[in-house]
């Protein structure tokens, strides 16, 4: 098979896979039960796309099931984005982060409905009208929350501020971008699709009445952090050892670089696989 298609697909079941872990971890912690049950719902949803991947991973060759390809490999042989790796935080950060990444997934699956691999395509689509309810939920507390009293405001804008600084890593090349490309696996180069969630999340940014800046010019030393009205304000002090961006750069994930927090989250997520691996479940 080609190694090209098989990178693609590993970092699309990557990410899928550990942002499902990461919604999954609300289950009981949730704001309210309605969020509680959404939140395992979604999660459910990422986690069973990143099945779908992994199951056509291993239709091709690359391993002999899904399960191993998700769960029976060590910590640098996974390709998410370091992003979908970060402790849920508060509800903010949370927040921030379902949105950023459900629109990011939003137009990267746009793309791939274009594959030239089939199955491929395929799936793209048929994930495509499961997906558009999780972006809808995001938005929807993304509305909520920006019309609301000043003190959820400003949480949610400082913590856009830190997720946008890592959102960079969702449209970090994969390896081997450029065969793919060639090949007609990936129909846009990273860049480009980057370039288009740029342009819709200002947008969306925008509507809500949100500081479309808090993602012009981030860099790995600025922060922007929310004043007492709601609005943004850019310093250049670096993020407090608190902040999601703290300890690592938004790029890496694509290459099995990650964060200090990923191995935690592995031995909790792989710990049963490992109790019996090769078990039928």
């Amino acid at each position: 098979m080609s190694d090209s298609l098989a990178a693609l697909l590993t970092a699309l079941a990557d990410d899928e896979l550990i942002i499902g872990h990461r919604h999954s971890e609300w289950t009981g912690f949730a704001p309210h039960i309605e969020e509680d049950v959404a939140f395992s719902s979604i999660a459910q949803d990422e986690i069973g796309h990143a099945a779908a991947y992994y199951t056509r991973l291993s239709q091709l060759g690359h391993a002999s099931d899904a399960d191993r390809l998700a769960l029976g490999k060590d910590t640098v042989d996974y390709r998410n984005a370091i992003i979908c790796e970060r402790p849920n935080g508060d509800w903010s950060y949370t927040l921030a982060r379902h949105w950023l990444y459900d629109a990011a997934d939003s137009v990267r699956l746009e793309a791939l409905e274009s594959s030239a691999d089939h199955e491929l395509a395929a799936l793209a689509t048929k994930m495509r009208r499961e997906e558009r309810y999780h972006l809808l939920h995001a938005d929807t507390w993304m509305k909520r929350v920006a019309a609301g009293p000043v003190e959820g405001r400003t949480l949610l804008i400082t913590s856009l501020g830190s997720a946008f600084a890592e959102s960079a890593g969702l449209f970090e090349p994969i390896v081997e971008e450029e065969a793919a490309i060639e090949a007609g696996w990936l129909p846009a180069p990273s860049h480009e699709l980057r370039a288009r969630f740029l342009a819709r999340t200002a947008e969306s940014l925008e509507d809500w009445g949100l500081p479309a800046e808090v993602h012009a010019g981030l860099d790995r030393s600025a922060e922007f952090v929310a004043s007492s009205s709601g609005d943004l304000i850019a310093g250049r002090d670096r993020p407090g050892k608190d902040s999601p961006v703290a300890s690592h750069g938004a790029l890496g994930g694509r290459r099995g670089h990650h964060s200090e927090d990923f191995k935690s989250l592995w031995d909790d997520m792989t710990s049963t696989y490992r109790s019996n691996p090769g078990a039928a479940w």
